[in-house]
């Protein structure tokens, strides 16, 4: 008795908790009509303990008069629900009543049947309601159920597991289902998983399985144990989901990660030399002349920009500085200066007297090589061969310079004209020049100086820098340069500027 119901009762462990709360009596039968299973409502309606029954056969709890009906009325084998009028046999004879509804041929092909037994018609009807749509869900579910014995062999997969897999109820029923396991994932993965589940407790992971073609294919999985009345495991039962495609996305955003993670490594290590480029082609100290004093201040942001300047000793007679800023940043940026320093390098021998002719050279030299990038550009040159000393200076789209006249407290914006260079071959760049007196200044700087803004999104300005140049005058050269910064953050409000900042003092001497 135990051996048949122990064979045969899981492929209706997954009603058994159904089973348990239906206020009807509910029993199942073997392929020999032999009861494996009758609910507690079962011995409440009937009178008949379920001790007494397991084993029996079901002609047994029927009155002899009946028994002829009762087998007529057990069906022809298909999933279909077949109903029946009987007397039921109890201690004092038989009671007349009582309906049953039974479905022969059990589910899914399974060899056993499900019977409702009860006086209340409402109440079978309801009962037989229920177990039909239970077994509907069971069957049409798109995931994948599975129930073993608590040793782990198959005893009942629904069609889900035949589509998924390949393999038939026939086929799967009797093995294990280690027949799906890909080898992919270590013994002890299946080890604590049997640990969890033989404790009487849920389980929930991911297999990595293969179906009977060979073709691999992932599964969310939660098995639970099934336990009989005396809280002994009977069978385990598992859901599962096709979760294939999820791990695919899941590996593709992996292996897009790694690509990134490995790219922006390369970015970074290609920023670091672009930095130690920018970083070689730029004065380590301001150079030492008898007739100016010269200091600077370069304050880079995080990304490269492409901020540039340099000095030029000619002779005693004049000096020579150039201050750039290409429009563009980063690795191209870096490279670009390069280029731009090799020219200006050689100007600095043939046109060092001359900024119009410097620029408008360099325009040419830039502009012939085609590269799409550009810069703003100024190159003023110290002339001491006369009395006094002259500034002169020409530019292209860069910021204008400013002078300080000291011993009046005059401070005035120079203005020139002239486009980008290396937009266009033919662009024109003039010439400005003005007299200096000892003690004079002037300052040159880059644009992130004058775009710093503000929390309204107001610039420093043209105008803003002349009024913080104006305030400086007490300081030394240095000490300028450091007030002009320092009034710029503080106009900014701790908002980030965006850019790098170069400021560059010239100061005649006595």
């Amino acid at each position: 008795m135990t051996s048949s119901r122990s064979q045969n009762i899981a492929v209706d462990a997954l009603y058994v908790s159904l089973f348990d709360e239906i206020d009807m009596g509910v029993y199942v039968l073997d392929s020999e009509d032999r009861f494996i299973y009758a609910s507690p409502a079962f011995e409440r309606i009937t009178g008949l303990g379920t001790d007494a029954v397991l084993g029996s056969h079901y002609s047994a709890i029927i009155s002899p008069e009946d028994r002829g009906r009762a087998e007529r009325c057990s069906g022809d084998g298909h999933d279909r629900p077949v109903r029946c009028e009987v007397a039921v046999m109890k201690n004092d004879g038989p009671e007349p009543g009582y309906r049953t509804v039974r479905y022969r041929g059990g589910h899914s092909g399974a060899a056993h049947t499900v019977g409702i037994i009860g006086r209340n018609n409402a109440a079978l009807a309801e009962a037989e309601e229920k177990i039909r749509m239970f077994t509907i869900a069971v069957e049409q579910s798109p995931s994948t159920v599975v129930i073993t014995d608590r040793k782990g062999t198959i005893e009942y997969v629904n069609p889900k597991f035949t589509s998924l897999t390949g393999y038939t109820l026939a086929e799967a029923r009797g093995q294990n289902p280690r027949i799906l396991k890909s080898g992919e994932q270590p013994d002890e993965f299946y080890r604590d998983m049997w640990v969890e589940i033989s404790s009487g407790r849920d389980w929930r992971g991911e297999f990595h399985n293969i179906k009977k073609n060979g073709e691999s294919y992932w599964e969310s999985a939660s098995i639970s144990p099934i336990m009989n009345a005396k809280g002994e495991i009977t069978h385990y039962i598992a859901i599962k989901e096709d979760i294939t495609e999820r791990k695919k996305a899941e590996e593709a955003l992996r292996i897009s990660e790694e690509t990134l993670r490995s790219k922006n490594s390369q970015m970074e290590r290609d920023l670091l030399h672009a930095q130690a480029v920018v970083g070689s082609l730029l004065p380590s100290a301001p150079p030492k002349n008898d007739r100016l004093k010269i200091d600077f201040r370069y304050v880079p942001m995080e990304a490269i920009g492409g901020d540039f300047f340099s000095f030029n000793t000619l002779h005693d007679r004049g000096f020579g500085v150039f201050i750039g800023d290409v429009v563009g940043h980063g690795v191209s940026a870096a490279l670009f200066l390069s280029l731009v320093r090799s020219f200006t390098e050689r100007l600095n021998f043939t046109r060092g007297d001359s900024p119009s002719h410097y620029i408008k050279d360099l325009n040419g030299d830039l502009a012939g090589w085609r590269v799409i990038l550009f810069l703003t550009a100024l190159y003023g040159y110290f002339d001491f061969s006369g009395e006094g000393t002259v500034f002169r200076f020409a530019k292209g789209g860069h910021t204008p310079p400013v002078l300080h006249e000291r011993s009046t407290g005059s401070v005035r914006i120079l203005s020139s004209g002239g486009m980008p260079v290396g937009l266009s071959p033919d662009a024109v760049f003039q010439q400005v020049e003005v007299a200096m007196k000892p003690g004079d200044r002037i300052f040159l700087y880059t644009d992130g100086i004058i775009e710093a803004r503000d929390g309204k999104q107001t610039m420093v300005g043209p105008e803003g820098l002349e009024s913080i140049i104006g305030r400086s005058g007490g300081l030394d050269l240095g000490g300028s340069l450091d007030y002009i910064l320092d009034e710029v953050s503080r106009f900014s409000e701790g908002i980030r500027i965006e850019d790098d900042m170069v400021i560059i003092g010239l100061e005649v001497l006595g």
